[in-house]
């Protein structure tokens, strides 16, 4: 392609190769516009600030609200905001708490900002995230049984349910793929979101930490509404109907 593209323009045309394409590589876009990956870096960046696409390290995959873009690939998108974002909700976390965490790679971040806090009981289907927890001297780290996902090597299902039941700890810690225009809280799957409704319901305060691609980003399954929860942790400030819903139900924005 050798004609010249205004941004705006060039973007629309990265959309419909993208959407096309399932995903593509920086390179793959570089080579079709004739620019610089840095210029494709922040046409990327634009479409996935405005939902349109989901930022990977090296290119971009179009959203969907059935199926959530492969673990490992998400496990580099907005790496540094969720690192940020977990160190937001650490500072909120009392040494000695109660916490249940679910699934998702900024809860692996989490595992991490965690770490330096003490004495806390960790209760959790995320088994990476345990590992990285159970190392800490002082913690005690109860892992969730259940059938295994191959897909993230979490535990979900009955029993999964069954054992969260027995706990209710003093906060809940958790993720979303999405969070629509009313405030409703969606994911992907059904088995996972059912895990996280009953966390929420079991804890005494609940934590949800959202990048803010997730604003406006369509899934299938509801898992709840911001005016459920008690704090919103998220790296930019949301959208102004989502900031109406907060104040008027009294939860905290971070």
């Amino acid at each position: 392609m050798t004609e010249t593209l205004t941004p705006r323009a060039r973007r629309e045309k990265i959309l419909e190769l993208v959407k096309q394409a399932g995903y593509m590589p920086i390179e793959a876009l570089t080579l079709n516009f004739l620019v610089t990956p840095q210029t494709i870096r922040v046409d990327l960046n634009t479409l996935a600030d405005e939902g349109r696409v989901v930022r990977h390290h090296g290119g971009a995959s179009f959203p969907s609200s059935v199926i959530n873009t492969d673990y490992d690939a998400r496990r580099s998108d907005f790496a540094g905001v969720k690192a940020r974002l977990a160190e937001a909700v650490a500072n909120t976390i009392f040494d000695k708490s109660a916490v249940f965490m679910a699934l998702g790679t900024t809860m692996l971040a989490m595992a991490g900002a965690l770490s330096r806090r003490k004495g806390l009981k960790i209760i959790t289907n995320h088994n990476e995230a345990a590992l990285v927890l159970a190392k800490q001297p002082g913690f005690d780290v109860v892992v969730l049984g259940g059938r295994l996902d191959p897909r993230n090597l979490g535990t979900t299902g009955p029993m999964t349910l069954e054992a969260l039941a027995n706990y209710r700890p003093d906060v809940s810690i958790f993720s979303a793929g999405g969070i629509d225009t009313d405030g409703n809280i969606l994911d992907y799957y059904e088995h996972e979101a059912a895990i996280v409704r009953l966390m929420i319901k079991q804890s005494r305060r609940s934590i949800l930490a959202v990048d803010h691609s997730k604003f406006g980003r369509s899934a299938s399954v509801l898992v709840g509404n911001v005016a459920d929860i008690h704090q919103l942790v998220t790296d930019k400030p949301p959208p102004i109907g989502i900031k109406k819903i907060l104040k008027l139900h009294k939860t905290d924005l971070i």
